[in-house]
């Protein structure tokens, strides 16, 4: 008898920890170490000994639209903030995507292969260095420093470099016609230095987007006769380039909400948007700013609206769109950015939009850079509501908050799908969360739905594509329908006031939302973004009795998601019952015991609204 009472306590005692056991949030060791440190803390602030890099930006650059051929030179002054000695520099060089021989998860024109950037001339601290010791490593050049770098230090970089960029291949930026490029990751750009993995050293493969330090730039660009530039920053020498026709329009357009044409068809013709006819210097200045882009055309219209984005302070943006003459893609673009960052602005996330302009410029496909957009030219009135509203949210990320796009690219996608839906209703979407019917039916549960833990670096084109635009903004979605409009707004608005001009990590967007909401939500994201699995409901235990319904609802599957019961009456009508996915925070069975005032003749759970990977246990017969 003795030896089965300490059997019973020992299994007993056993078995303890694992019924007390609370789901616990996955925190990657480096996270976990960077806690310990002192650069993060555990309720999703950065910490006392936060630190970033930065660098100021001189660059002088020759471009020819025509041909593709850059030539510049550029002085960094990088400070080095961090606690440590650095004994090299890590420089990326993104146009070396085109390199023979180079690896790249983008296909691209062979006509536009060729020997990458060519290092001219490099120093160091004032030091020559011969550009043909430097080591490579995929995109990224390391240029060893003696002595280091020491901690709280600057080191000053000086550069001459010449590249030809793509002619055929639009991967992000690119040629639109014989005159209009857009051009981007065009300089040599110092890798980013973080407390999470040291120097970020991710070669740019095509697929993947990006991660820099918030940087100063002053920038001119010297262009051929007639060419018209638009870029990241503010123009410095508008007098000196601009007409006085020119001038007068974009400064009305800086006092109105209506909009102005800044250049016309006319102007375009009779060439009358310059000062002069001979070649310019564009001379641009941005602050704080992780990326430098422009685009350039000899024939492209612009139109100009702006609006007060901040009441305390009465600040004004500038809402430019360029694009192609004649072309009717272009047409309400400007209205459609204009109102983008007014909901953005105010309630959507319910921060100030940071930078004092925003450019839509008439491209290819969508894609952000700091008061840019380069977009493709789309017509259906949807459509470009969808583009352009995703595309201005992405000011706030990855621009204002410096997410690590290239390691963890849902965060930035996740929120830009889901965040500016609401702009895409407001012009007659009805349909604006299309992608969770579509995530179901394409990659949920199958080798393709791959969790967010795994980075952005280790997947192929479909996995990407389906984690960071499909996943992750479904679990977004979800994550609002639990916490309702008002608490959403106030964890996206507290994340952005947290780390705007900085670099949070996924866990410190959790650690920010389970500190505003008071509650753990381990228990919803562990599933969600760290682990395989898929979303099943099933309808069991039915039953109906005249006006009577008693019935269960069992989570099966592991993602935690909303449940909607449609109750089918004998006349033909039907009710809805809902509840969001809180309800299986502590269980995985949820019961309706109801009458009703009619007779029931079936219930019916899910809709297109809730994936299910196994819908024929949803309905009672």
């Amino acid at each position: 008898m003795k030896r089965k009472a300490t059997i019973a306590t020992l299994c007993l005692l056993l078995s303890l920890p694992l019924m007390a056991q609370q789901p616990k949030l996955f925190v990657p060791l480096n996270v976990q170490r960077a806690i310990d440190r002192g650069t993060r803390t555990a309720d999703g602030k950065p910490g006392p000994k936060y630190f970033q890099n930065r660098s100021d930006y001189s660059i002088k650059a020759t471009f020819d639209p025509k041909t593709g051929v850059l030539e510049g030179r550029e002085t960094i002054v990088y400070e080095n903030n961090s606690p440590d000695s650095l004994r090299s520099i890590i420089l990326r060089l993104y146009p070396n995507l085109f390199k023979a021989g180079a690896e790249r998860q983008q296909e691209v024109d062979p006509a536009d292969l060729n020997s990458g950037v060519a290092l001219k001339e490099i120093r160091v601290n004032g030091v020559p260095f011969t550009p043909e010791k430097l080591k490579y490593a995929g995109t990224n050049a390391i240029i060893p420093v003696k002595p280091s770098v020491k901690a709280k230090t600057p080191v000053t970089l000086d550069i001459a470099w010449r590249v030809s960029l793509p002619n055929k291949t639009q991967l992000r930026m690119g040629r639109y016609d014989s005159t209009s490029y857009y051009v981007a990751y065009f300089y040599p750009q110092v890798a980013v230095y973080d407390d999470i993995n040291g120097w970020s050293t991710d070669s740019y493969t095509g697929l993947q987007e990006f991660y820099n330090d918030y940087n100063n730039y002053d920038v001119e660009i010297t262009l051929p006769k007639h060419q018209v530039a638009w870029a990241t920053g503010e123009l410095q020498n508008a007098g000196d380039i601009l007409s006085e026709k020119t001038l007068g329009r974009i400064a009305s357009a800086k006092q109105s909400d209506q909009l102005v044409r800044i250049a016309t068809a006319e102007d375009v013709s009779s060439r009358s948007i310059l000062k002069a006819d001979g070649e310019n210097v564009w001379h641009f200045k941005a602050s704080n700013v992780t990326d430098f882009a422009f685009g350039v055309s000899d024939h492209y219209v612009w139109d100009a609206t702006s609006l007060e984005v901040d009441p305390a302070t009465h600040r004004r943006v500038l809402v430019n769109a360029v694009y192609k003459v004649g072309s009717s893609a272009g047409e309400n673009v400007a209205q459609i950015a204009q109102h983008s960052i007014k909901r953005l602005s105010e309630s959507l996330i319910g921060v100030p939009y940071p930078y004092p302009h925003m450019t839509v410029y008439e491209g290819d496909f969508g894609m952000e850079f700091p008061m840019m957009c380069n977009d493709g030219p789309v017509s259906d009135p949807i459509q470009k509501a969808f583009v352009t509203s995703h595309e201005v949210s992405h000011s706030y990320f990855p621009f204002m908050v410096g997410t690590n796009e290239t390691l963890y690219g849902w965060i930035d996608e996740g929120l830009v799908t889901f965040i500016p839906k609401v702009i895409e209703q407001e012009y007659g979407n009805k349909n604006a969360h299309y992608y969770i019917a579509a995530w179901a039916k394409r990659a949920m549960g199958t080798s393709n739905d791959v969790p967010l833990s795994v980075p952005s670096t280790n997947l192929n084109m479909a996995t990407s594509f389906m984690q960071n635009y499909g996943r992750a903004a479904v679990g977004f979605y979800f994550l609002h329908d639990m916490l309702g409009d008002a608490t959403f707004e106030k964890v996206i608005k507290e994340y952005v006031t947290r780390w705007q001009s900085k670099h949070p990590t996924p866990t410190d967007l959790i650690y920010t939302i389970n500190s505003v909401t008071g509650k753990d939500y381990s228990w919803y994201w562990n599933p969600w973004f760290y682990e395989y699995g898929y979303a099943d409901l099933a309808l069991e235990d039915v039953t109906i009795s005249g006006d009577r319904v008693n019935l269960a609802v069992n989570k099966k599957g592991l993602f935690p998601v909303p449940i909607k019961l449609t109750v089918t009456f004998a006349d033909g009508t039907t009710q809805t019952i809902s509840q969001t996915a809180q309800v299986w925070e502590k269980s995985s069975t949820w019961r309706l015991k109801q009458a009703f005032d009619k007779k029931v003749a079936k219930v019916t759970l899910g809709d297109d609204s809730v994936p299910d990977a196994f819908p024929k246990n949803n309905v009672s017969l």
